[in-house]
């Protein structure tokens, strides 16, 4: 191919290194990144300023169903400022592989389900694979109905703009009180639905 395409490598772990991407790729296409960083960076900063004070949510970001992972690399860096935290995650490093044993014994409050490279309707028929666990139904988010879909690929499983998106779906699940809904097409609610419905199909047996 003439003339030989040029490869631009990118290997961000966390917001910066998004940000320095962002540049590098700005740079590869001559374009100039700094006002869409900015632009960036003030929806960061509003998130994060009106986080403040409010309580950490006790989260889970589960990002494969079975065998269940944790969430790695910006991901908990996204929990934190949104105004929650994930004792599970470990920030800019990958997402390993948990127990179910594990995941009981932190206790989550809100549950957020982001499989890799799944859609929401493909983790939607996935469930069964995690709700017929024992320990799903003992989990505290489960009980009391704070269990979510999130749109991984768009918005949680690659390094780019739209993890500011993210960012802001994080928000309004953990802060409903604080963040009025906007990204409607990028999470729902299901806890409602498949928690409480297993958790009194069980009690009947």
């Amino acid at each position: 191919m003439k003339p030989a395409p040029a490869v631009v490598s990118l290997h961000a772990h966390d917001f910066e290194g998004m940000f320095r991407d962002l540049h590098l790729l700005a740079e590869a296409t001559g374009t100039n990144a700094t006002p869409l960083e900015r632009r960036l960076r003030r929806r960061i900063d509003a998130v994060v300023r009106e986080t403040q004070g409010a309580r950490l949510a006790n989260v889970f970001c589960l990002e494969w169903l079975d065998p269940p992972y944790s969430s790695g690399h910006w991901v908990p860096e996204m929990v934190e400022m949104a105004g929650g935290r994930d004792r599970l995650a470990r920030s800019r490093r990958d997402s390993r592989r948990l127990s179910w044993e594990e995941i009981a014994a932190v206790g989550p409050e809100k549950l957020i389900l982001m499989p890799c490279g799944f859609t929401m309707a493909r983790t939607r028929r996935e469930l069964p694979v995690v709700t017929r666990r024992p320990e799903w139904l003992e989990l505290p988010a489960v009980q009391a109905g704070e269990v979510y879909l999130a749109d991984g690929p768009s918005y949680f499983n690659g390094a780019g703009p739209r993890l500011v998106d993210g960012l802001e779906i994080l928000a309004e699940i953990l802060h409903p009180d604080r963040f009025p809904r906007r990204r409607r097409r990028g999470w729902i609610k299901i806890g409602a639905l498949h928690g409480r419905e297993n958790l009194v199909r069980r009690k009947r047996v």
